[in-house]
């Protein structure tokens, strides 16, 4: 099959479901092409989180085969609240011809217009979503730009709908008034070749950044902002301590910090120092979190998603996230939390630290939920079924 990826931004580097999800594709022998803006996703404070590993946001129109599958990156005629309208979008879908149109957003012009070319191009179209509803533009600016486009013709073009979380699948509902009965749950992923526990890469990572071979290790990975709150982590371990007694524990961050965010970061690092190790490391690709994760025992998200989760869990480690992301522990293979309950953080933490053997076991039920239903493989095969 021809399969067409729509997507507003392309970063392989920082991996991604548009990614992942064309290699898998590529790897069954479909010709697939991930159609594109010519920039990287504005993320906040872009020249300190980001850019280190990006480059340049704004790059030039083109395209070019990249791991298996082509790459049509398109310029844009304007760029409105991380939406892209893109030029030439008609002309390259009727060149392609695709048989499968998988279009990453629902609230995008491009799902808008791919709606629109169904019919025309004859295509099956295939259309998901990631926005949290705790995530929702509240603001009137965003009220008004879902009122003012028909969001109901994408309903009634689409052949399949498609949250990626269970909370997605409720946002989809709430935002758009879809019937619950046409949305489906395909959860994001991970590579579970790349993704698994190496001992030797995580024994030589602590030995690299001196950290004690019998401390547990509690690791956040993702950018540094008021919104992903990884000073809540530290806050949480404030309260733990002077209980852990004897215990070494090392708070591992890898990340690039939004400027604005720095100081506040900095001043809960300065309250646990005294008895817990506090190791901060620039931003990596996401192939380079294997080393790292083999060198946790415990991966932790306080607020919001992150696909990261997923691809800690396919290493074996236990995970504690936000209760809202049901099916991330599902297999009781970490323990959720209230966001922005730092009690509840704290109370998580203190049983991980406590617990090795529990913990242990959490990381081994893990890589088991994500071989059995989380593989970008099993994903893949189910978005084009």
């Amino acid at each position: 099959m021809r399969i067409v990826h729509l997507c507003n931004y392309f970063q392989p580097k920082l991996g991604y479901q548009e990614y992942f999800l064309s290699n898998e594709h590529s790897k069954m022998g479909h010709e697939v092409t991930v159609v594109t803006s010519e920039r990287y996703f504005p993320f906040p404070d872009y020249d300190n989180t980001v850019f280190p590993v990006l480059g340049k946001r704004i790059g030039d129109p083109g395209e070019f085969d990249y791991e298996g599958f082509r790459v049509i990156k398109l310029d844009i005629a304007f760029e409105f609240s991380k939406r892209v309208w893109l030029r030439g979008l008609t002309r390259v879908l009727k060149r392609i011809q695709p048989d499968v149109v998988i279009c990453h957003g629902i609230g995008n012009f491009n799902a808008l217009r791919a709606a629109k070319l169904k019919g025309r191009l004859g295509f099956r179209l295939v259309v998901d979503d990631h926005m949290l509803i705790s995530e929702k533009n509240h603001s009137l600016l965003g009220q008004l730009y879902y009122k003012a486009f028909n969001f109901r013709n994408i309903y009634e073009k689409a052949d399949r709908i498609v949250g990626v979380a269970d909370e997605c699948v409720e946002y989809i509902v709430d935002q758009y008034k879809f019937p619950r009965s046409r949305v489906e749950m395909i959860p994001l992923g991970a590579d579970i070749d790349l993704f698994r526990f190496n001992k030797q890469l995580g024994e030589g990572f602590r030995r690299k950044h001196r950290i004690d071979p019998e401390a547990v290790v509690i690791t956040y990975t993702g950018k540094h902002t008021f919104k992903k709150g990884p000073h809540n982590i530290l806050m949480a371990l404030e309260k733990l301590k002077d209980v852990l007694g004897d215990r070494k524990v090392t708070a591992l961050f890898i990340g690039n910090m939004e400027n604005a965010y720095e100081q506040t970061f900095n001043d809960h690092v300065g309250r646990v120092t005294d008895k817990i190790q506090v190791v901060r490391i620039a931003a990596v690709t996401n192939k380079e979190l294997v080393d790292i994760y083999s060198a946790s025992d415990i991966a932790v998200w306080p607020r919001q998603g992150s696909m990261s989760m997923i691809e800690a869990s396919s290493c074996e480690v236990a995970i504690v996230c936000c209760d809202f992301l049901t099916e991330r522990y599902k297999n009781n293979n970490g323990i959720p939390i209230k966001e922005d309950d730092i009690d509840d953080l704290a109370k998580a933490f203190d049983f991980l630290i406590r617990n090795d053997e529990e913990r242990v076991a959490m990381g081994k039920r893990g890589r088991e939920l994500i071989m059995n239903e989380m593989s970008w493989k099993i994903i893949a095969e189910r978005f084009i079924k």
